[in-house]
């Protein structure tokens, strides 16, 4: 009780300090809450772009191509415990007529109406949902191509003959797996099993598993119960996209809120310690007049458990607060939405352990050191050991944690660790630098201090002296700067680069204008109808077309790894460009024409495969290999792709028809070739694509991811701010003595501003001018590392707009945050100052 009593005075009598010693609890709280969200947030936009890829489904149940599952299968995965939801499904090309003349090929997917929306997200936009009775659900572009409304009749040409069905519904999908299945029209489930004589039978069966379960354990249980001929597998859109294309992004996200947590800990402990050592004559007293060293450690501990209940309730707040408008603001700078904020108990249960426990932990260290000095040594201002420099076992401490996490980092960068691994490493490598910081600190400091202009120097070297004396807090305060800036710079130079990257492959490979094509079709089957013969001379024969190529897309495997070979024409340059990793540019086509393949660098990563290694592609016939003649970055499917040329696909391996037809078309002349395109899909019941639409969707979503990480970035920022300016205020408390012996001695209000300006300008040159350097670094490490798992590589690039920006705009932010201590100390009464003692 005494103690809090004790606490309670000394809250009273000092409120700046108490105040903000709590507040740097709440800052870091507040971090960690608005961390947990944004990263929560910013993962599902991921997950919602992958949703809309490849559905909800983690694993499918598949039979080879012309062979069956059994119906009752379904149900015995259903029952398996972890399984959330199962859409099994029986899909077959097959002919639609419209007004018993217009003829469609399409694939028809029969469905079991109330399972597969737990599965696959498709919105009915006119009419009534699916039942089992004699009807079916038509695509709204396909409906809108072949003029079909809700209510019409069609005819669906199967095995047991033509069909007449009511189209009672249109539906639009923002899942590729409903088109990207080749779902153009979908059926009941029972019916499609009789329409096409497959009776209790199926094709696929998508599972979704309940959130925290173990999905090895299930996946082995349903794969005891599998017959011989079918497959367990991830679907081929999510597998590819999920695990590869996320992985670049996934670091910077684990890396950002490592960074922030630390800067906060850091931005805690720095408090507790100035705070404690500010106390140390009265602690001393204490001890003078028979208080224990239990007591003294007690009353420091009690006092640290306060004020990390109060600041992790303030923190919690201020971090939904953040958490959302950050959310907010960086959907309407990159005009896109981000998933809201969904509230749970769990952030909340971190933020209070954090909150509490650093408050705790950082008050340890401070309380044993004061709990250990006698009498006379707590009297003094200043200890001998915080003048004559920093404890060596910390510094050989510091060097041993940054020659461990090098290790680390460089067997992360060559495969041989998890690339988590890098992560962590780094966060504990800057760790170590700022523990080795106080060896440079004095030449560093008087370095700086030098460069000021003649009319600041007596400040500036007064300044230098004031940091020297208090090495620990000068240490920790620049260890808060140079953290934040660094993580910040990295972060950011790693989002440029992805953004970079991606629009260079756009701008190189992706050159069409628009798509024609009967169904889209399935990624992991190529189970697609084929476009008519004939259609090339058609599409050629429109004024404004400069050049069309014919392409079809195969599952095949490589190495017990599925992959999707792309069959296309490689003769137009115009049509068809490679963002080459390895192999002769200017020799590819020559190549791919005499027989070779060109692979994905994540392809060949996963198989360690090279240019002029031998591709050993399963075939039906066998495995047959293919010399790879390069190896090119590629965001399709993942980069787990395979190119070959057309006429040696059908020459080699069978492989005829057409899936879709790219069209280049002249940009003067684009609305023409537009409406003359649609007049020709409607005309062959076709759908009709423009790939700036597509590329506009995938941007957009995209949006929202780079959205998310510089949400991130601004928070670190953002939390190094509110640090700084703590920690300023406080140390200005602490100074306030010796401004007040300064004023003695004739020095003017002018001057202890002076000072303290000058005291923030060398702890903001000291942190971002490694920090800038570092901030690089960290950049390159997240790019080696990616590269060391997927084999796809992003450029690293020098940012001097973003490098040089940051390091004056810190520079900049420290001064201004030394604004409102500066005003303070010079406002303060000499009375007042000397009072303190």
């Amino acid at each position: 009780m005494i103690y809090s009593r004790l606490g309670l005075r000394e809250a009273r009598q000092h409120p700046g300090r108490a105040f903000l010693t709590m507040a740097s609890v709440a800052i870091g709280v507040a971090a960690v809450v608005a961390v947990t969200f944004t990263t929560r947030s910013t993962q599902t936009a991921f997950d919602e772009i992958f949703q809309s890829l490849a559905g909800r489904a983690s694993l499918e149940v598949v039979a080879p191509i012309g062979q069956t599952v059994p119906a009752d299968l379904a149900e015995k995965i259903g029952a398996i415990p972890g399984v959330e939801a199962i859409a099994p499904r029986l899909q077959r090309p097959a002919v639609l007529y419209v007004a018993k003349k217009n003829r469609v090929q399409l694939v028809a997917a029969a469905v079991d109406p109330e399972r597969d929306v737990q599965v696959h997200e498709y919105k009915i936009v006119a009419g009534k949902p699916l039942t089992t009775a004699k009807e079916a659900l038509l695509s709204q572009l396909l409906a809108e191509s072949l003029g079909v409304k809700v209510g019409d009749k069609v005819e669906l040409l199967t095995r047991s003959g033509r069909i007449s069905i009511e189209v009672v519904g249109l539906f639009a999908s923002s899942t590729s797996t409903m088109s990207g299945q080749g779902a153009g029209l979908l059926i009941p489930l029972q019916r499609g099993q009789l329409w096409f004589l497959a009776k209790d039978k199926l094709d696929t069966i998508q599972i979704v598993f309940d959130k925290d379960v173990d999905e090895a354990a299930v996946a082995k249980l349903i794969e005891k119960q599998l017959p011989a001929n079918a497959e367990l597998r991830h679907p081929a859109n999510r597998s590819a996209m999920a695990e590869e294309t996320i992985l670049s992004t996934n670091q910077a996200l684990l890396m950002a809120r490592a960074f922030i947590v630390l800067v906060a800990v850091f931005v805690i402990t720095n408090t507790f310690l100035i705070s404690v050592t500010q106390r140390r004559r009265q602690l001393g007293i204490l001890r003078a007049i028979g208080g224990s060293r239990g007591q003294i450690a007690s009353l420091v501990m009690s006092e640290a458990f306060v004020m990390g209940v109060a600041g992790t309730i303030l923190g919690s707040i201020i971090g939904v607060l953040i958490a959302n408008y950050l959310n907010a603001a960086m959907g309407a700078i990159y005009e896109t939405t981000l998933p809201p904020i969904r509230l749970d108990a769990t952030p909340f249960i971190w933020a209070a352990v954090f909150g509490v426990g650093m408050s705790i932990l950082g008050a340890i260290f401070p309380a044993l050191k004061a709990s250990r000095l006698n009498p006379l040594d707590a009297l003094r201002d200043v200890l001998p050991d915080e003048i004559e420099g920093a404890s060596r076992w910390l510094v050989r401490g510091g060097v041993f944690t940054v020659i461990v996490c090098g290790v680390l980092l460089a067997l992360s960068i060559t495969g041989r660790l998890n690339s988590s691994v890098a992560v962590y490493a780094g966060v504990l490598g800057l760790v170590g630098l700022v523990l080795i910081l106080p060896v440079a600190l004095p030449t560093i400091t008087r370095a700086v201090a030098a460069l000021f202009p003649q009319w600041m120097r007596v400040e500036g070297k007064i300044a230098s002296r004031q940091l020297l004396i208090h090495r620990s807090r000068t240490t920790l305060t620049v260890g808060v700067v140079f953290i934040a800036a660094s993580a910040a710079i990295g972060l950011a130079s790693t989002v440029l680069d992805n953004v970079q990257d991606v629009k260079k492959w756009y701008e190189k490979t992706l050159i069409a204008d628009f798509f024609v094509r009967a169904t889209m079709p399935d990624m992991a089957t190529g189970l697609a109808a084929d476009l008519p013969d004939g259609l090339d001379k058609e599409l050629l024969a429109v004024n404004g077309v400069e050049g069309i190529d014919a392409i079809r897309l195969i599952s095949a495997r490589v190495e017990k790894q599925n992959v999707i070979l792309i069959v296309r024409g490689f003769k137009d340059s115009s049509l068809q460009q490679f963002d080459v990793v390895r192999g002769d540019e200017s020799k590819i086509r020559e190549r791919l024409a005499d027989g070779q393949v060109v692979v994905g660098s994540v392809l060949a990563k996963r198989a360690k495969l090279t240019v002029g290694d031998e591709l050993p592609l399963e075939t039906d016939a066998g495995i047959k290999p293919f010399q790879i003649a390069a190896i090119v970055n590629d965001y399709q499917a993942g980069g787990l792709t395979v190119y070959m040329d057309r006429a040696v696909a059908e020459k080699q391996l069978e492989i005829g028809g057409v899936d879709v037809y790219v069209v280049k078309a002249d940009h003067a002349k684009i609305e023409n070739v537009r409406a003359d395109l649609l007049k020709i899909s409607q005309d062959n019941g076709l759908i009709l694509q423009s790939f700036s639409e597509l590329q506009g969707e995938i941007d957009g979503m995209m949006a929202g991811v780079d959205a998310g990480l510089w949400g991130m970035v601004v928070l670190g920022l953002l939390v190094a701010t509110f640090g700084v300016v703590n920690t300023l205020m406080i140390s200005v408390l602490e100074q306030t003595f010796e401004f007040g012996l300064l004023r003695v001695v004739a020095a003017t209000r002018a001057q202890i501003r002076k000072i303290i300006f000058a005291q923030a300008l060398i702890v903001a040159v000291m942190a971002m001018a490694p920090a800038v350097i570092t901030g690089i670094g960290i950049a390159y490490l997240i790019n080696m590392a990616t590269y060391a798992v997927t084999g796809h590589i992003i450029d690293f690039q020098f940012h001097p707009s973003l490098t040089f920006g940051a390091f004056f705009l810190g520079v900049l932010t420290i001064i201004i945050a030394a604004w409102i201590p500066a005003e303070r100390a010079s406002r303060v009464p000499l009375g007042g100052m000397l009072r303190v003692r």
